[in-house]
């Protein structure tokens, strides 16, 4: 039986939720802990929306990469605003 997104993010969590920084997912290591052959786009997209109410974000880099970047969401607020966004003008 398949894990839901919901098992997916929450297994996420307590092995990469520790990371000061965001963590790089290669798709290989993604698909071992979603216990899933051929990760797909809607599928991160679902994780994605399952972990932002925790904290977290997971940005899809399948295409180009070959993995998932999973950050939380203070450490994204912090890097802004230490001025590493961009400036809005």
């Amino acid at each position: 039986m398949q894990l839901t997104p919901k098992e997916i993010a929450t297994r996420l969590i307590k092995v990469y939720g520790n990371s000061p920084k965001g963590i790089t997912i290669y798709t290989k290591e993604f698909e071992k802990q979603a216990e899933r052959h051929g990760v797909d786009h809607r599928l991160v997209r679902s994780i994605d929306l399952e972990l932002r109410p925790l904290g977290y974000i997971l940005s899809d880099l399948l295409k180009e990469r070959k993995c998932v970047v999973m950050t939380s969401i203070t450490t994204v607020v912090e890097g802004l605003a230490q001025g590493d966004g961009e400036n809005e003008e």
